[in-house]
């Protein structure tokens, strides 16, 4: 039985060793996934529903991923999507029929 557990420690500590090491040489694709989720939210909902002039319903479930957002905001006016997923919030706004729809900011 303390042959199984020293098997099974070594096993785990080189499991997170190896992790570790991924995560280092990845670390600056890692660190663009928070900007991912609500940045494709928000400009994929905005071609839906104001390019595409499908309904909203529609266009969450078109826009939709596994990673879920934490706020929505549709503003018909000024025609923009405001969405904020793992605590990063992206606009995009509808620039025009032929251009689509546009991030605002910097990513």
């Amino acid at each position: 039985m303390k042959r199984f557990l020293r098997i099974s420690l070594v096993i785990l500590i080189v499991l997170l060793i190896s992790a570790g090491a991924w995560s280092l040489a990845n670390w600056h694709h890692l660190r663009s996934f928070p900007h991912i989720i609500s940045s494709f939210y928000s400009k994929e909902f905005c071609s839906c529903y104001f390019v595409v002039e499908r309904s909203e319903p529609f266009c969450h479930n078109y826009a939709r991923q596994y990673v879920p957002i934490s706020d929505f905001k549709l503003n018909k006016e000024e025609k923009s999507v405001t969405v904020t997923g793992l605590g990063i919030t992206t606009t995009s706004v509808f620039v025009d029929a032929r251009y689509g729809c546009r991030i605002q900011g910097a990513l």
